[in-house]
Parts: structure tokens; C-alpha cells; sequence
């Protein structure tokens, strides 16, 4: 089994990293289709952190030979521990369906812990608004691809199946 967490820069204490890994392995076993991979490590001064971040990305055996492309279902978090910033990337199977907004939902979630250097919680928080943009995302989606037909309501007032109608037919 892989470790969800590559402390490069020894910054994170052996108790702090099983904590964070433990929540990132909540949301793993909620979503198994998704894996995440935390990346603290020192971004040379000289690169800018988004190119830095899709090299890392795409260059740091994160992912496995056969998860390539549209099977792709990575998200990495990169810490810069010599700034304090952070950036997410998601692979290619992730990319029709996680808006930037929902990745920056996530970052904002992280950035208050990560300014104290409080990496474990930046982290956990990171991984708990993920867990919370990815059941949002769930609800969604359905209706994105019309598979809820929105148009039926509950009309309390009938019995059986005639509860059930077109929201125009009970107005």
C-alpha cells in the first residue's frame, strides 16, 4: 500500500501523519474510485509553483502506469513548506466533473491551518471539504446529465400514486 503522504521536508511528526493519512483514508473508502496524494516538500524559489506542481504531477510516480488519462482519479495536494502555499491538481477521469471552484473550496479550507504551519490539520481539513465537495458532487451530477426529472413534486394533498405529478399539471 502506498502512503497517501510524502513528507519530503521531515516537517510532519510520525502522530501527525498517521492522523492525516487516517483521514484521507476515510475519504478513500468513501469514494474508492479516488486516491489522494499529499506532497510537503521545499518548491526551488526559482519555479513557479503551477508548472512545478503539473510536473510533479505528471512526473512523480503519484499514479500507477495503468491509471493514465481518463482513469486518472488522483487528486494531489502539493505543500510548498518554504512558503506555506498550496495547489491541488486532479487527474484526467476527475476533470469533467471537479470545477476549479470546488478544488479552491478545498484550498480555502486548508489555507488558515497551513498559515500557523499546522500541516497535519491543513491537510485534514483538505481532505474533509473534498469528502464534502465530492457528495455534493454526487447529487449533482445526476442532474446534470438530466437523470432526476426535476419536474415531478410531491403533491401531499393526493392518494397513492396520484401523489406523484407534473409540477405544471398542480399549478
Amino acid at each position: 500500500m502506498r502512503r497517501p503522504i510524502a513528507d519530503v521536508t521531515g516537517v510532519m511528526g510520525a502522530f501527525s501523519l498517521r492522523r492525516a493519512a487516517h483521514v484521507i483514508g476515510e475519504v478513500e473508502r468513501r469514494f474508492p474510485q479516488l486516491s489522494i496524494a499529499v506532497v510537503l516538500m521545499d518548491v526551488p524559489a526559482q519555479a513557479p509553483l503551477l508548472p512545478y506542481a503539473f510536473w510533479l504531477f505528471n512526473r512523480g510516480s503519484l499514479s500507477s502506469a495503468v491509471d493514465k488519462g481518463g482513469a486518472n482519479h488522483l487528486v494531489m495536494l502539493l505543500i510548498d513548506t518554504s512558503t506555506d502555499r498550496a495547489i491541488t491538481m486532479v487527474g484526467y477521469g476527475l476533470e469533467p466533473f471537479m470545477q476549479e471552484t470546488h478544488l479552491q473550496s478545498c484550498l480555502q479550507a486548508a489555507e488558515q491551518p497551513l498559515r500557523r504551519r499546522r500541516f497535519a490539520q491543513a491537510i485534514e481539513s483538505f481532505a474533509r471539504e473534498l469528502d464534502r465537495q465530492l457528495v455534493e458532487l454526487c447529487r449533482l451530477v445526476p442532474k446534470q446529465f438530466g437523470l432526476v426529472d426535476e419536474a415531478q413534486w410531491l403533491n401531499a394533498g393526493a392518494a397513492g400514486e396520484d401523489a406523484l405529478g407534473m409540477a405544471e399539471n398542480l399549478y
